[in-house]
Order: structure tokens, then sequence, then C-alpha cells
């Protein structure tokens, strides 16, 4: 907190009696301005406390709710403080003046349908058929989700889907209620106004049952009336009946916590917006994937496209495998007439220093290592031979190898080369790294040919 603490919180309604709580689609309310700091806080913004607030504090898993005051201040973080409530805005408001408090009615509904999708989501997964409790929730921009104490099979996910979607279709009514218990999932440091704490009950409406089951006949019998799903402490604003969420569509799950699973969901205009979004990636992937089908065809598409993709990379590989068989065998040619080996006194096999040097820009580490075990099957890595191979674009850099029989040899050249190219790496008889461009590669060979020259002098 700021300077601004709540020093006139006894004349404040407390957090649990707030319009916003009891009438939570009021959109537009006055009331007066109690307190406001002198100065900014941390964050740039001033710390205003209010009589009353349609905008909702910070609490319970539900963000806060943004709006206005006076219709140009602008509200953008409340929170809870006990049982006060503190209105963080862009401009000091002038205090004990009457204030036009405006909500952001967007972010405020949205809150409204997840959260009470959420106690709905929570009451049939708690049912005893599949004894899944709620041991936390959340919820971001875009997904909510559950914490439950196990995961339910697929076919019960589905078959909650299933009912959530018919009780919203019946428009079970929401109560506020209140009751004396403290309830043990609320902070420590929230104290119910008039000893009382909030509770928020959704009823399931029999006599709408009874109308399903005999439609012509339902009117003339006795009145049902209403018995408890859902019974749970809440602080947060919510729908006054199941018609409001629209709809709630389950998604997928992750295993968390030892058994734990957390479940993810998005409930009316979010299930929407998923549904468009969704609609539109697949629409743009026809073209992509050359499946005019549509999406019907996309599996079956994407499948063929895959086996073409490992017939085209195996190709690829063997077409590569000739290059380099290819290349090694020039090679062959050139060492037999330039750099020949001899047998010393001992009987040993040797040659005179002698550099190889090669780069190829569409290839990469495999190729590389293609070409060195050539070399190795055709015994070309003897005596003073020292072979520079790399690969990859100049822009993007790539891998390098330095090959030779004498790790005198290799180890100087990798020492050179790693002052003029951007490359880390490493290793005895056959240095290899990873340059991150191959910008300077021209002054390496050439600094490499010297050190070469140097030895056969």
């Amino acid at each position: 907190m700021h300077e601004s603490a709540p020093t006139t919180a006894t004349t404040q309604v407390p957090v649990g009696l707030l319009t916003c709580q009891h009438t939570p689609y009021l959109r537009q309310f006055n009331t007066t301005v109690l307190s406001c700091s002198k100065k900014p806080n941390k964050q740039k913004l001033y710390e205003v406390q209010l009589q009353d607030t349609i905008l909702f504090p910070e609490g319970g898993g539900q963000p806060c709710d943004y709006g206005t005051i006076n219709e140009s201040i602008e509200v953008k973080n409340v929170q809870r403080v006990g049982t006060s409530h503190v209105h963080h805005t862009t401009a000091p408001v002038e205090e004990g003046i009457e204030a036009r408090l405006e909500v952001d009615w967007k972010r405020r509904f949205d809150h409204m349908q997840q959260h009470s999708g959420q106690h709905l989501v929570s009451a049939l997964f708690e049912q005893p058929e599949y004894g899944c409790d709620t041991l936390a929730w959340g919820m971001n921009a875009t997904r909510c989700h559950v914490e439950l104490s196990k995961a339910p099979t697929p076919e019960q996910v589905q078959e909650v889907e299933d009912r959530l979607n018919l009780y919203i279709r019946r428009n079970y009514p929401v109560h506020v209620t209140f009751t004396e218990e403290r309830p043990a999932t609320l902070p420590k440091d929230y104290v119910g106004p008039n000893g009382v704490f909030r509770v928020i009950e959704i009823m399931q409406d029999l006599d709408v049952i009874a109308a399903e089951e005999d439609p012509v006949n339902h009117t003339h019998k006795e009145k049902r009336g209403l018995v408890r799903l859902d019974y749970n402490p809440c602080c947060g604003t919510h729908v006054k009946s199941l018609k409001d969420l629209q709809c709630i569509k389950l998604l997928h799950q992750e295993k968390i916590r030892g058994n734990n699973s957390r479940l993810y969901f998005v409930v009316g205009q979010r299930a929407l917006d998923l549904l468009q979004e969704t609609y539109q990636v697949t629409k743009d992937l026809a073209p992509v994937l050359s499946a005019p089908g549509g999406p019907e065809t996309y599996v079956d598409t994407i499948v063929k496209n895959q086996k073409a993709a490992r017939e085209t990379v195996k190709q690829v590989k063997n077409l590569l495998k000739e290059i380099a068989a290819y290349q090694v065998r020039d090679w062959i040619a050139e060492l037999k007439d330039k750099n020949p080996i001899t047998t010393q006194e001992d009987g040993k096999s040797t040659t005179a220093p002698y550099l190889i040097k090669y780069h190829r820009d569409d290839v990469d580490m495999d190729f590389l290592g293609v070409i060195t075990a050539l070399l190795k099957d055709n015994d070309l890595i003897q005596g003073q031979r020292v072979f520079m191979l790399s690969a990859g674009e100049k822009k993007d850099g790539g891998p390098m190898m330095i090959v030779g029989q004498s790790d005198e040899a290799v180890k100087k050249i990798a020492t050179e080369v790693s002052k003029l190219i951007d490359i880390k790496g490493g290793g005895k008889g056959r240095w290899q790294g990873k340059a991150k461009s191959w910008q300077g590669l021209d002054s390496a060979w050439l600094a490499a040919e010297a050190l070469v020259h140097a030895e056969s002098a």
C-alpha cells in the first residue's frame, strides 16, 4: 500500500456487501470519494478509496475489474485490503466529491461467465459418480482451469460437458446467500461483514426437469421447487442464471502434482472466440496442406505429406552420400598426385604437411560426418594431412570439422580459425565446432594455409 492507508475504512461499504457483488449487472454508479493519495505509487497510479463501488477488487481467483471515474480517469487496478477496497487510478480524484463510476462491461461479463462456469464445473465433477474434488482454479485472458484431485476419464469428461450444457439450457438460477460459519478457504485477513460470509448457490429446478419428462401434464402436478446443486463461499461476481453462461467447452487435461489433474475449459464468449479462431486456422490450413476437401481430409493429407517428406529426405540423404563419395574420390586422386604417402626408415607411413579445405552451403553436420567416415574408410587421414570441412549459409553459419592424424596440427589450425571466425568448439584429432556466421572463412583458410606452409618449409 501507498501512503493512503484505509483510515476511513469504517465509512466504506465492506467487501462482501459491495454493489458490484450484490448487483453485478449494474454498469454505472455514483458514489462518494473518501480519500486519494497525494502522490502516485510505484506503478504511477493514485490510490483512491470510494464509499462503495461497482468495480470488483481482485480476489477468489477472479481478476479485478477495469473502468473509469467521471469518464476520463481510468481505473487500472482494484485491490482488497482486509474488507476495504482501493482503486488505482491514472489521475488523482478530488476528495469529497460524488464520482461517476463505469465498469468495463466486456471484461466484467467475461469474468462473470468464467467464474460462475467454474462453480458449475466443480460442482459436477465433485458428484459421487466422478469423485473429482476441486483443489484450486485459475483464470487468465483466454483459458480457465480447475485442479482436480484425480484425472477423470475421457468418457467422464464428455459426460460432464453434456450435463453442463444441459443445465445451461435448463437455465438453473444462481443465488447469493450468507452464512455465519467461516469457510476454511477464506484469506486470513478477511473478516466477514456483520459476522457473515457470502455464499454462491446454484439451484437445480425440478419443475424444469418435470416439464422435460412430461411436457403435456407437468403443469397439473404438484410443484417440486428447487434443490441445491452447488453451495460454495465466494466473493466474486456471478451471473443470475445459467443461461448467461451460453455454453461451456471442456478442453484438455495436464497431469500435475501426483495424481492431480489440471483441466482447462472456456465459457460463453470465450468458447465462441475459440471456435472462430479454430475455424479460421483450419480454413487457412487448406491451401497450405493442399487439402481442398477441408478439415475432414486434413489427417489423410498430412499422413500422405509426411510419407512423401520422409521419402524425399531419404532420397536427399542418398544423393548427398553420392556427392560425398565423388568428392572423396577427387581427393584420393589429388592426394596421390600432390601429397603421396611415404615410408620412413622405421617403417611407418607419413606425408608432408598438406591442407584440404571444403565448404558447402546446402549441407549440415550429417554430411560432414559422412565425408569424415569416407576419409577413414579410404585411409586418407595420415601423416601431416589436415582436412578443414564446413557447411551452412554464410549469414547463418553452421558446423565445422578439422580432422587430422596430428593432434598438434589440428589444434594449431583450430586456434587460428577461432581468432578469425565467431566459432566455439573443441576435440582432439577431430576438432568440431559451430560458427554463428561464415564471415571471415576466407581469411581463416588463408591463415590455415600459412600454418601448413610454415610446417613444410
